[in-house]
């Protein structure tokens, strides 16, 4: 099964959308890190507080020496970005993130990076929202954030038009 680590701009996203029991239904294994997670409001953390988002606590000196050489190493990327990345890298899994420095670097180092769009069509591949439901929340999306590639989410809406 996929294993996605989500990084914060991607869980907080998905809390501003109302879309958490859609993102904690899709058929993959959810991660994020307990360096993420506590970037979160206590009403986001609890509204992602599942059995199905596992929260990787940092427990070992290895761990986080390896986050730590990762934090040196990569210059304007955080600590907690650091710490997806690690578990990214530990685990062979894809990595979710907003973040233009993490994605690009990451994309750069050979990570596989993902977007929320990414998430979304997963969401409606899966069938965990109606289409127009995931049409609304395209449209919520680029209100939400002024960060995303436009063109990507039109040339997607376009796509999914075309499948009703």
């Amino acid at each position: 099964m996929k294993v996605f680590i989500n990084d914060a701009n991607i869980l907080i996203d998905l809390v501003k959308l109302h879309m958490e029991e859609a993102f904690l239904s899709l058929q993959v294994n959810l991660y994020t890190t307990d360096f993420v997670f506590s970037e979160l409001t206590d009403v986001q953390q609890q509204s992602l507080t599942s059995e199905r988002l596992t929260v990787i606590r940092t427990e070992t000196p290895d761990d986080f020496g390896g986050i730590a050489s990762l934090y040196n190493a990569l210059k304007g990327v955080s600590f907690e970005d650091c710490s997806v990345w690690y578990y990214t890298q530990k685990m062979n899994a894809t990595l979710i993130t907003g973040d233009g420095t993490l994605r690009k670097k990451g994309t750069q180092s050979g990570l596989d990076v993902k977007r929320i769009l990414f998430i979304l069509e997963e969401i409606k591949n899966q069938k965990l929202l109606p289409l127009n439901e995931c049409f609304q929340k395209l449209e919520e999306l680029k209100l939400l954030n002024n960060r995303l590639p436009f063109a990507e989410i039109e040339h997607r809406i376009q796509a999914w038009k075309n499948e009703l």
